[in-house]
């Protein structure tokens, strides 16, 4: 029988930005649970094949822990695929807490939308070599 306390770790690469968000909103580590927002994320990404069109090296790699328990009950599944997925969910979330917070500062404080990107970013310590500001404009540009 397989305790709860029993897991594994699998470091999964990821951009530079999204490790930089993954440990100010997460800490060290993701336990993938259902008791937690990202730990619900990662199960949910684990169980089901995908594809994502974000790819990245696997220089920077951040961990996710899974238990046994979870492994045996949904039938754990990571390839090169589920990988990419994880990378291009938490982007996307990243994203658009970015876009809200850019437009939130801008409609209630009346900040350039530009000086509030650059508040998001320094909160979350990116900087230009982990995602280019000017990408950041566009993305807040198009999805208005």
């Amino acid at each position: 029988m397989i305790t709860n306390k029993a897991s594994i770790v699998v470091h999964f690469p990821v951009l530079p930005h999204v490790y930089k968000y993954l440990q100010n909103k997460c800490g060290e580590k993701i336990v993938a649970s259902k008791k937690d927002f990202y730990g619900g994320v990662a199960l949910d990404v684990f169980a089901k094949q995908g594809s994502a069109i974000y790819s990245c090296n696997d220089e920077i790699t951040y961990p996710v822990e899974i238990s046994l328990r979870y492994i045996e009950e949904f039938g754990i599944f990571i390839n090169k695929h589920v990988i990419r997925k994880f990378n291009n969910r938490i982007d996307k979330m990243f994203r658009e807490e970015m876009r809200s917070y850019v437009y939130i500062t801008n409609r209630q404080n009346g900040i350039a939308k530009e000086k509030a990107l650059r508040q998001f970013l320094f909160e979350y310590n990116i900087v230009e070599d982990d995602i280019k500001f000017e990408t950041l404009v566009k993305d807040i540009n198009r999805n208005r």
